[in-house]
C-alpha cells in the first residue's frame, strides 16, 4: 500500500511539474508565434502603403481596389535618368541667368532653379546649337567647369525605364498577386479603403487605409492566450477600430447617455480614411 501511495504521489508530482511548466511556457510560446505573424502582417501593410503612395503619385488619388493596385504594380514602369556630366555651382548660376532672361526679370533677382530644370535648359541649348552651329553660350558654360570638360562632348541624360516592383520591393520575383492576402490568414484579404475629406482651402485631401483584424491571423495559436492578449490590447485605443453596433433596422445603436454603441476590434492598420495620419501604421 505504501509503495502504491508513493507511486501515486510521484505521478501527481510529475503532473504538477508538467502543468507548471506549461503555464510558464504557454504565454512564451504564444508571444513568439504572435510576434512572428504580426511582423509578417506589418511588412505586408508597409508594402501596400508603398504601392498606394506610388499610385497616388501617378493618378492623384488612392485606390480601394486590390485588382487596380496589383495591375498598376505589374504594368507601371519608373523613369530612371542616367547622368553623365554634373553642373557645378558656377554653371548652375549661369543657367539661372538664362532662366532670368527667359522670365524677363532683373539679373540680380531671386529665382529658383532645380538641378532637373538646369539639365532641361542645357539639353535645349544643345539641341539648338546642333541646329544652328552656334556653341558660344555652351562653351562659356563649359569653361566654368574644366574638370568635367566640354558640355558638347560629355553632357548626356539617358532615361531608362525600370519595373515599379523592382524599385519598390527590390525583388523581381516579389509575389505581387499575394499583396491582397493576410499572412497566416487562411486566404482572407486585407480591407482596403480609399476616400477624401474637404480641406480648409476648399480642396480635397485623399486618404487610404489598409487593415487586418487580429482574429484573422492570430486565432488558432492558443485560444486562452489569444483571449488574454485581446483583453489587454483593447486598452490601447490606437490598436483597435470602432465598429458601430446596429439595431434591427440597420441603424447605429445608442446607449442611455446617447453615445454610440461600438465594438472594439483589435487590428493592424496603416493609414486612416477617417482622419489624416500621414499614412502611419498603428504599430508605430
Amino acid at each position: 500500500m505504501k509503495n502504491l501511495l508513493k507511486v501515486l504521489l510521484g505521478v501527481i508530482a510529475i503532473i504538477l511539474i508538467v502543468v507548471n511548466v506549461r503555464s510558464i511556457m504557454s504565454p512564451i510560446e504564444f508571444e513568439a508565434v504572435r510576434v512572428h505573424r504580426d511582423s509578417a502582417v506589418i511588412a505586408r501593410l508597409i508594402d501596400i502603403k508603398n504601392a498606394q503612395v506610388e499610385y497616388k503619385g501617378q493618378y492623384g488619388r488612392y485606390t480601394n481596389s486590390f485588382d487596380t493596385l496589383i495591375g498598376f504594380l505589374k504594368n507601371y514602369k519608373l523613369p530612371i535618368v542616367k547622368k553623365a556630366y554634373e553642373l557645378n555651382d558656377m554653371q548652375l548660376e549661369s543657367v539661372a541667368n538664362i532662366k532670368r532672361k527667359r522670365a524677363k526679370v532683373k539679373e540680380d533677382a531671386e529665382i529658383s532653379l532645380t538641378v532637373d530644370e538646369a539639365d532641361k535648359i542645357i539639353l535645349e541649348l544643345i539641341a539648338k546649337a546642333n541646329e544652328n552651329g552656334d556653341w558660344k553660350e555652351l562653351n562659356e558654360i563649359s569653361a566654368l567647369n574644366r574638370q568635367e570638360g566640354s558640355i558638347r562632348e560629355n553632357f548626356h541624360r539617358d532615361t531608362m525605364w525600370v519595373s515599379l516592383v523592382d524599385t519598390l520591393y527590390h525583388d523581381p520575383n516579389y509575389p505581387v498577386d499575394s499583396l491582397r492576402y493576410i499572412p497566416f490568414g487562411n486566404g482572407e484579404e486585407f480591407t482596403l479603403l480609399a476616400d477624401s475629406i474637404p480641406t480648409k482651402s476648399g480642396g480635397q485631401q485623399f486618404l487610404f487605409e489598409a487593415r487586418a483584424d487580429f482574429d484573422q491571423y492570430l486565432k488558432g495559436i492558443n485560444e486562452q492566450e489569444y483571449n488574454n492578449y485581446i483583453l489587454s490590447i483593447k486598452k490601447n485605443v490606437t490598436q483597435v477600430r470602432r465598429e458601430p453596433v446596429l439595431d434591427e433596422k440597420g441603424e447605429p445603436k445608442y446607449d442611455e447617455n446617447n453615445e454610440e454603441v461600438v465594438t472594439l476590434i483589435p487590428c493592424r492598420r496603416v493609414g486612416n480614411v477617417k482622419e489624416p495620419n500621414n499614412n502611419a501604421g498603428n504599430w508605430e
